[in-house]
Order: structure tokens, then C-alpha cells, then sequence
């Protein structure tokens, strides 16, 4: 099953702090939902273990996170890829920063589901997907700034 999600946040943060943070794997595993082991390989890699819900789905899957096509300060791709309890997955997702004091991030992501997860229907996977990015920005805007001024790799 295919599924694509865009949208945009307007973070109350400069667009260099944005973009250092969301370059940063250390940032990336902190702030992950449902994560109940995230660990950071090296500054571009994370492996984790994710438990996710789904209405009456309750399954684990083990995920490799890729921060790749790093345009300062402005551009980044994030990668995807993961398995477990008979099901695979694999996410590209783009983010564009726009603007100076405040930012504007636009993203973009897109999902091939295989396996059990794939077979559950795709208005209850889109619908799930919907809100777990709603959640995922919710984390990401919290730890921003909850962070620091001085949080991030560069």
C-alpha cells in the first residue's frame, strides 16, 4: 500500500536553530513517539524500536532512521525503514525551512506498508499515519523548545 502526506508547521524559532535540530540523530531519537529504545549510530543514523497502536493493532517494529540531502539551512530528507510482526515499511520524507525570526517548514512524506499492516485497510492506516505526524510535530515543536538556544550539532 502507498500513502502520501504533506503539510506544513510555523515554528515560533529561527530557521538555523530549526534546521540544526532537525539534523541532529541525538535530537531525531529523543524526540521519536513511541519509542521505546532509540539509539544513535552515528551523526546521520538511528536504530530504534517503535510500539504502535492502531485501533485494535498493537505491534513493535524495529526501524532504521537515515538523515540524508542535507542543504543547509534549508533542506533535509529523512529515511525509513522498518519491520516487525509480519509487517515492513519504508517512509521518505523531505522537509523545506522558509523564513528568518519564525519558520515555515513544509514536508512531505511518502510510504510503501507491506505485510498485516498493509492488509488492514488503507482509510484506518491513512487516518493512523494523519495523526501520529500530527503527534510526531507536536514532540519535534516541544522539544525545540524545551531544547535550548545551544542544542544541536553544528
Amino acid at each position: 500500500m502507498q500513502l502520501h502526506l504533506e503539510g506544513s508547521e510555523d515554528l515560533n524559532l529561527p530557521r538555523e536553530r530549526v534546521f540544526r535540530l532537525l539534523t541532529d540523530s541525538s535530537f531525531i531519537a529523543k524526540s521519536l513517539p513511541d519509542a521505546q529504545d532509540a539509539k544513535v549510530i552515528d551523526e546521520s543514523n538511528i536504530e530504534a524500536k517503535l510500539k504502535i497502536r492502531m485501533t485494535f493493532l498493537t505491534t513493535h517494529m524495529a526501524v532504521k532512521l537515515k538523515i540524508a540531502n542535507v542543504v543547509p539551512p534549508g533542506h533535509a530528507r529523512l529515511y525509513v525503514e522498518g519491520s516487525g510482526s509480519g509487517s515492513n515499511m519504508k517512509i521518505t520524507s523531505d522537509f523545506d525551512l522558509e523564513g528568518d525570526a519564525a519558520t515555515k517548514m513544509k514536508w512531505a512524506a511518502d510510504a510503501e506498508i507491506t505485510g498485516v499492516m498493509a492488509g488492514i485497510g488503507s482509510s484506518i492506516i491513512k487516518g493512523f499515519a494523519e495523526k501520529k505526524v500530527k503527534e510526531v510535530f507536536a514532540g519535534i515543536k516541544n522539544a525545540m523548545v524545551l531544547a535550548g538556544p545551544d542544542a544541536g550539532h553544528m
